[in-house]
């Protein structure tokens, strides 16, 4: 919503609903990934009762990269499938769309983030 409120795609020409779409989706995708991979490891680790010094902010060094890389390539390849639904879908069926690709976004963040080597 907060993205369709500085960008709308429903209004405007074919030409800037797509432009829109693809703007959603590259920071949905992109720009948003890395906040997102850190905050993850930050409270998982907390929720699993690790200690932020000794086991969160080294275990966030050795993992952060390797997950945002893992991060990144599932949303890219998930990518198509955000644009159709920021293009085309109404808003609150983008909500579902979206959070269905979450759900596999998540599961590969965890596993990166737990040390699992995506190949």
């Amino acid at each position: 919503d907060y993205f369709e409120s500085i960008l709308p795609v429903e209004s405007g020409s074919e030409l800037y609903r797509s432009f829109a779409a693809m703007v959603h989706v590259f920071l949905d995708c992109v720009a948003l990934d890395g906040l997102f991979v850190a905050s993850t490891i930050i409270v998982g680790g907390i929720f699993e009762g690790h200690s932020l010094t000794s086991h969160i902010l080294p275990n966030l060094k050795h993992t952060y990269f390797s997950a945002l890389r893992a991060a990144l390539l599932t949303n890219l390849s998930f990518a198509p499938v955000e644009f159709l639904s920021f293009r085309f879908l109404p808003l609150p069926l983008r909500v579902l769309s979206v959070n269905a690709v979450d759900l596999v976004w998540n599961g590969v963040v965890s596993f990166a983030s737990h040390g699992g080597e995506l190949r």
